[in-house]
């Protein structure tokens, strides 16, 4: 592993993508303003500013937390456009709008410098256990020059089409995780009201056909009904805002959000499509009712409404007995 890759953006996602990179043997050269230390006792490099990175890498990912940053690390005074790199391939990560991209992927174009747009599906922990997916637009040759340090970050690394194509999958993305994740809290909504153990349903389900990556994850949290620790950053931006007197920023409100834009955009494609109907409004309901400050797997909550088993497996068993004699009659 030769190559030098730089990295611009060094948070939760960002180190991530560092520790993959760093265990297959790149040389990472890495900028982030302020923390740079964990970065650098896992053996990153660290980088003076985003031109000083540019300056020592092959190629560049950037994972940027707003689109005031995406601007500054590409067109600031240090920034990356300002190294006169002609010919560098740059793939850039960030949750920003397509708008945002586009306008800071013509004026890398006329710099010189090819900017890929990437998307991920999936957090720091997927990352880390190499499950996440990356979704990739733009130019294919950048794309194949490059697959194979993309796939040294997560196995699952596939090219979509033109630049922007990668936000539609990850909207596609985000359709079966919100759904695997509502079906898993109706099923263990179910197996709680049918008096079954629900830690003993997880763990017959979880590994077998019926099981999904969002039933084993997010139902983990569901059993337990603690879903604070699921982000540790998330939880204590949460608590600050809280205490600063501020609305917590809420997780399933994020992720509603995000659903409600999906919903619009099958919408105006055409097409039927009942689950996403169905799901946009069960997690929009369960905003308005102040569930979700961490994670959607809140939506559990939302379907329990405080409530325990309300009926005894003898019960359920009865119920059944008298369904089945029904259908025989």
């Amino acid at each position: 592993m030769t190559a030098t890759i730089g990295l611009i953006g060094i948070g939760n996602l960002g180190f991530a993508i560092a520790q993959n990179l760093l265990g297959t043997g790149y040389r990472v050269v890495g900028y982030r303003r302020t923390m740079m230390e964990k970065f650098i006792a896992a053996g990153g490099e660290a980088g003076a500013s985003p031109r000083d990175v540019t300056e020592k890498a092959d190629m560049v990912l950037t994972s940027l937390p707003s689109r005031e940053a995406l601007h500054e690390v590409f067109s600031g005074p240090e920034g990356i456009l300002s190294a006169g790199r002609d010919g560098l391939d740059v793939f850039e990560l960030s949750t920003v709008s397509l708008k945002e991209k586009l306008v800071v992927r013509d004026a890398a174009e006329a710099a010189g410098v090819t900017m890929v747009d990437c998307t991920i599906s999936g957090n720091p922990v997927y990352i880390a256990a190499r499950n996440a997916a990356i979704f990739v637009g733009g130019d294919r040759g950048a794309f194949e020059r490059w697959a194979t340090v993309l796939r040294d970050i997560t196995d699952k690394v596939t090219w979509m089409g033109p630049f922007g194509a990668g936000r539609i999958a990850k909207f596609v993305a985000l359709y079966l995780v919100a759904t695997h994740t509502l079906a898993a809290a109706e099923a263990l909504e179910l197996a709680t009201r049918a008096g079954l153990d629900r830690a003993a349903m997880f763990q017959a389900i979880a590994g077998s056909n019926a099981s999904s990556a969002m039933f084993e994850s997010r139902g983990a949290l569901m059993v337990d009904r603690d879903y604070e620790g699921y982000d540790s950053d998330k939880r204590r931006e949460s608590k600050a805002r809280a205490a600063a007197g501020e609305v917590p920023n809420r997780g399933m409100a994020n992720r509603s959000r995000q659903i409600g834009r999906m919903a619009k955009l099958a919408a105006a494609l055409g097409g039927n499509y009942p689950l996403l109907d169905t799901m946009n409004r069960t997690y929009a309901a369960a905003v308005e009712a102040e569930f979700g400050v961490y994670d959607i797997a809140e939506v559990f909550e939302y379907l329990m409404e405080g409530r325990e088993a309300t009926a005894e497996i003898a019960d359920v068993l009865q119920l059944l007995d008298q369904m089945d004699a029904a259908v025989e009659r």
